[in-house]
C-alpha cells in the first residue's frame, strides 16, 4: 500500500473506529486487545521502522503515533513503546540470530515489548544503576528492580539495562533481552496514573535470573551508546504524541465552539472566543513548524530532540488547559472530555524524561559562565 493511501486510510480509521472506542471507554484502564491487533495487522503500523536505516525512528511510523494521540494519546504511548523499545533496538542493535527470533514478531505485535531503566532512584548516569548483571559460565545472571516498565503486564520480552560487573575489569553497562516467562521475573500490580490510561505500567523485579550468553543486545556491552540513542528516539516520539495531543484538544474545543446552542448562538459567534481560538491556532502552526525541524536537530545535535519534547508538551498543556477554560462549563453536553487530554499532557511531560530535567540541562550552560 502507497504511503498516501495508508496514511488516509489510518485517518479514516482513527475518525471512527478509535473515535467510537473512545466514547466507550473514556475512562477504561483496559489494554485495547482489538485496536491493537487491527493496527499491527491490517494497518502494518511497525513496518515503516524498518525501512529507514538511520538514527531516527522512520517519519510514516512518527506521523502515525501523533495522528492516533488526537483521538486516544495512551494508544499512540503503547505503539511508541512498541516502536522504540522493542522494533528499534532489536532491528539497529540486535545481532543476526536477534533479529530472526524476535524482530518479525515485534512488527507484526504478536511479540510486546517494554524496556527497563528506570529505578527507584533518579539516575544521574548509568553509574547509579542498582540492576547488576554477573558473568557465569553459561551467560549473565540479572537481579534488580525497575520501578516503573511500560506494557510490561503484556510484554513478552523485556530490554534491561544494567551494570555489568567482572573480576578484574571496569564496570560496563549493557542491554539484556529478559523473556517475561523466564524464572525470577517478577512483574509489579499496575501502577495507578491520572493519564495515559490503557497504557500499561508496572514494576519489574528480577531475582537472580538467568539468561544464555546470547540475551546481550548486540552481543556487545555498548548500554551507554545503545540507552542515548534509544532514549533520543522516545524523546522524538512522545513530541509527536505531545503535538497530537494539543492538536486532538483544539479540534474537540473547536468542534464544540462551532455548534449553534440552546441560547441561539455558537460560542465562535462570539468575539473574544474568535480571539483566543485563533491565539491557539497560531501556537500550534509554530509548534509544527519547530516540531518539523527534527530531522535535521537529531542529526546535529542529539540533546535538541529533549528541547523539543519539552516545548511539545508545554504547548500541549497550555492549549488543553485554554480549551478547558474556554468549553469546561459546558463540555459535558456533548461528552467532551477535554480533562482527560489535559492529564494525559501531564504524564507526557515527565514521561522518558522529566520536563525539569531538561530544563536543568539547559540552564547549566548558564551555570558555567
Amino acid at each position: 500500500m502507497k504511503s498516501s493511501t495508508k496514511t488516509a486510510a489510518l485517518s479514516s480509521y482513527v475518525n471512527t473506529a478509535i473515535r467510537d472506542y473512545m466514547k466507550n471507554h473514556d475512562e477504561s484502564v483496559d489494554f485495547p486487545q482489538e485496536i491493537w491487533e487491527e493496527l499491527t495487522t491490517d494497518f502494518d503500523i511497525f513496518s515503516p521502522i524498518l525501512s529507514e536505516d538511520n538514527q531516527a525512528l522512520a517519519s510514516d511510523f512518527i506521523s502515525s503515533i501523533r495522528m492516533i494521540s488526537n483521538e486516544f494519546p495512551a494508544l499512540s504511548t503503547i505503539l511508541l513503546t512498541q516502536g522504540c523499545y522493542g522494533v528499534y533496538p532489536i532491528l539497529n542493535f540486535g545481532t543476526g540470530q536477534q533479529k530472526e527470533r524476535y524482530l518479525d514478531k515485534l512488527v507484526k505485535g504478536t511479540c510486546i515489548a517494554g524496556l527497563g531503566f528506570s529505578e527507584s532512584k533518579h539516575l544521574n548516569s548509568l553509574a547509579d544503576l542498582e540492576t547488576y548483571a554477573i558473568k557465569t559460565e553459561t551467560g549473565w545472571q540479572l537481579s534488580g528492580e525497575k520501578a516503573k516498565v511500560s506494557n510490561s503486564s503484556i510484554a513478552d520480552i523485556l530490554l534491561i539495562l544494567a551494570k555489568v560487573r567482572e573480576a578484574g575489569k571496569p564496570d560496563s553497562y549493557g542491554f539484556f533481552i529478559v523473556e517475561t516467562s523466564a524464572s525470577g521475573v517478577l512483574i509489579g500490580e499496575q501502577i495507578e496514573k491520572q493519564g495515559l490510561l490503557g497504557l500499561p505500567l508496572s514494576s519489574v523485579t528480577l531475582d537472580k535470573v538467568n539468561l544464555p550468553e546470547t540475551a546481550l543486545l548486540g552481543g556487545v556491552l555498548a548500554g551507554n551508546e545503545q540507552f542515548n540513542n534509544i532514549i533520543k528516539n522516545m524523546q522524538l516520539g512522545l513530541s509527536a504524541v505531545a503535538l497530537g495531543v494539543a492538536e486532538g484538544a483544539f479540534n474537540k474545543g473547536l468542534e464544540f465552539a462551532r455548534v449553534k446552542r440552546g441560547f441561539g448562538k455558537r460560542l465562535m459567534d462570539v468575539e473574544l472566543h474568535q480571539y483566543k481560538f485563533a491565539d491557539l491556532y497560531n501556537k500550534l502552526s509554530a509548534a509544527d513548524a519547530y516540531f518539523s525541524s527534527y530531522p535535521n536537530q537529531i542529526e546535529e545535535d542529539s540533546k535538541s530532540v529533549s528541547r523539543i519534547k519539552l516545548y511539545m508538551t508545554k504547548v500541549a498543556l497550555e492549549v488543553t488547559d485554554e480549551i478547558l477554560r474556554l468549553i469546561g462549563p459546558l463540555q459535558k453536553f456533548d461528552h467532551v472530555n477535554i480533562k482527560r487530554y489535559f492529564k494525559d499532557a501531564e504524564i507526557i511531560e515527565n514521561y522518558g524524561r522529566s520536563g525539569n530535567s531538561i530544563r536543568k540541562e539547559i540552564a547549566e550552560r548558564w551555570l558555567k559562565e
